[in-house]
């Protein structure tokens, strides 16, 4: 699933990052997706704090975030299948160990798989996820969904691993493969089980292995808790209309 988000009321300049559908109207994607950028690349300590300031301004208004389903996206093109009434995310400016936001729909998706999160335990070093997302990619064409190939989990915050330079916080894991521009709120799909257990938050080169960033789903259990009623209530009050 991609999540589109216009800025400042220019549909020509738009943000595309990936999502996963986690109920029939909420959409998991990363925070930086939905929110006006200050910085294009977090500076971040193993404490889960920034090196740069704030990272992130105010949100980006739901109405001009849309979300498309299919395997090829063009935003100028495709028709979205929802729009975003409500964001629900960490509170603060700063996207260290806090790169994470639920997007509340304003309908269901129908024909797309629902996939379930991994709430009550943390992914693992050496677990093995499959990314998703719609990055560029070897081909480097943004918008084409892409499973990526198994990845392995490197490392899991707090730490600093100095082969690949990577930093991550208290909630934040590493994967050795490459995730790209485009990439970004996609999900790392456990092999084993099939549950999200991160979503892209930033990384290195596309090229490069390892330092390749994503906060853990499961340190945001009542985060997500909050979304899935919020969701839930949403969808009644459709309902009701």
């Amino acid at each position: 699933m991609a999540v589109a988000t216009s800025h400042d009321g220019n549909p020509t300049s738009v943000t595309l990052c990936s999502g996963a559908l986690v109920a029939p109207n909420l959409v998991l994607t990363a925070r930086h997706c939905v929110a006006k950028a200050i910085t294009t690349m977090p500076s971040c300590d193993a404490d889960g704090r920034s090196h740069n300031g704030a990272h992130i301004g105010e949100d980006a208004d739901p109405s001009a975030i849309v979300v498309y389903v299919g395997d090829r996206v063009q935003v100028d093109r495709d028709v979205p299948r929802a729009r975003a009434v409500r964001t629900l995310h960490p509170t603060g400016h700063v996207l260290c160990d806090a790169d994470v936001a639920y997007v509340i729909l304003d309908r269901p998706i129908t024909g797309v798989t629902i996939l379930p999160l991994r709430l009550h335990d943390s992914v693992q070093s050496g677990d093995e996820v499959v990314p998703v997302g719609f990055g560029g990619g070897a081909t480097n064409v943004i918008g084409q969904r892409r499973p990526r190939e198994r990845s392995t989990v490197l490392a899991v915050g707090p730490a600093a691993n100095q082969d690949t330079g990577a930093v991550l916080g208290p909630r934040e894991f590493e994967v050795d493969a490459a995730t790209c521009r485009g990439d970004s709120g996609g999900p790392a799909i456990d092999v084993r089980t099939g549950e999200i257990v991160g979503v892209v938050s930033r990384g290195g080169s596309c090229s490069g292995h390892g330092n390749h960033v994503y906060t853990r789903v499961d340190a945001y259990a009542r985060l997500a808790r909050v979304a899935f009623g919020a969701a839930e209530r949403e969808a009644v009050d459709v309902a009701q209309r």
